[in-house]
């Protein structure tokens, strides 16, 4: 019985599969696929028909996955669920040099079933946030605010209190589709809220998938059409999708006192030293990298010192021509003159800490915590 690769679910990721068969182990070679990007980091799938074999999963073209540094891939840590089971962590990467200065990344694993399945991080999708919002009873309520590029529909949580002088904070997760960490420390945080958070004292929009086409088809990032999500936050906008969340905030600030915005996302796959704030531009206004930094400076003590990086504060790298004013921190503060947090999740650990899902939820249940803090809102429990 000969294994196979399987992709054809959503958030399925991989290509350039070659199945071959050593005397003691099987070995699948694949690639992450870019899915019409420049970037290509996700992967997810399963394999079925199993024998009691060693698996040897190797990850191809290293150097032209996003971050590259292949040296430094010992450190990533990807996910598997045996039939079953639960998800669990893999052991750190063999990275191997080939003969023509290639290098590729090998975990085996051992199937106790007939069949698995593996990703680069914990995977998130629709499935998981209806599962978050049944925790959480009625608090958190579903609404469709427009459509993707595709047709389908993009959807918004929210908590309902709609009092002008209510403090407003609005969260976005996804602008880069394959950075789940977002994902599950916004689902801590959502949890977090249902048992303690009054929605008269602090209204929580949400979108907690910004490029849901991305999220579905499994690339790291919409194609550049004709600018990724994260890129695209110019008036007019780049994107639909960003057409539709400007309108969102906008409604938002009608129905509270617009306060704060956190955007949640991942850094390179071999960053290991903790979550950590990115600034806006040095080159945006003065008064906005402030504002920022008194947010961070206010919040970060209440997020775990295992789960942060001993640098929590940092100035993002220069930008590319025509990206200082074309990024959601930037429209938020030209619009509302309120601070964005920009929030990096690492995908696998911090310091000496394995992120498990429940360490992700752990942040965002703290970076709550944090926030109502900051902005004197009451957080019950």
């Amino acid at each position: 019985m000969s294994l196979h690769l399987q992709t054809n679910f959503p958030g399925g990721n991989a290509c350039a599969i070659d199945v071959q068969q050593a005397p003691d182990r099987d070995i699948i070679y694949f690639a992450a696929d870019p899915r019409g990007h420049t970037d290509a980091l996700w992967f997810y799938f399963r394999v079925d028909e199993c024998s009691e074999r060693p698996v040897e999963v190797i990850l191809t073209n290293l150097d032209t996955c996003h971050g590259g540094q292949s040296e430094h891939w010992q450190r990533v840590r990807p996910v598997i669920r045996q039939a079953g089971a639960t998800w669990e962590r893999l052991p750190g990467a063999r990275v191997e040099t080939l003969d023509d200065g290639r290098h590729q990344a090998a975990w085996t694993v051992v199937p106790r079933y007939g069949s698995f399945e593996c990703a680069l991080c914990y995977p998130y999708g629709l499935g998981d946030l209806e599962i978050a919002r049944a925790a959480c009873g009625r608090y958190w309520h579903l609404a469709p605010i427009g459509v993707t590029s595709s047709g389908q529909p993009l959807p918004r949580l929210s908590n309902i209190g709609s009092a002008k002088q209510t403090p407003g904070l609005y969260l976005v997760a996804r602008q880069q589709a394959a950075e789940t960490p977002g994902s599950w420390v916004l689902d801590g945080l959502l949890r977090r809220a249902a048992t303690g958070l009054d929605p008269t004292d602090l209204l929580i929009w949400t979108t907690p998938f910004a490029d849901p086409d991305a999220a579905l088809t499994a690339a790291q990032t919409s194609p550049l059409l004709p600018a990724a999500i994260h890129q695209a936050w110019t008036i007019p906008p780049h994107r639909h999708e960003t057409r539709v969340i400007q309108s969102d905030l906008d409604r938002w600030a009608q129905r509270a006192k617009p306060t704060l915005v956190v955007d949640f996302h991942a850094p390179e796959p071999t960053e290991a030293g903790g979550a950590y704030f990115t600034l806006p531009h040095c080159e945006r206004p003065t008064p906005s990298l402030a504002a920022a930094h008194n947010a961070i400076d206010a919040i970060a003590p209440a997020l775990p010192n295992a789960l942060l990086h001993t640098r929590p504060t940092r100035q993002p790298n220069p930008p590319l021509a025509g990206e200082i004013n074309a990024t959601l921190d930037a429209y938020v503060w030209d619009h509302f003159e309120i601070p964005t947090l920009l929030l990096n999740i690492p995908y696998t650990t911090s310091h000496h800490t394995l992120f498990t899902r429940q360490e992700y939820q752990r942040l965002g249940a703290t970076l709550l915590q944090g926030i109502c803090a900051h902005l004197q809102v009451p957080l019950a429990g």
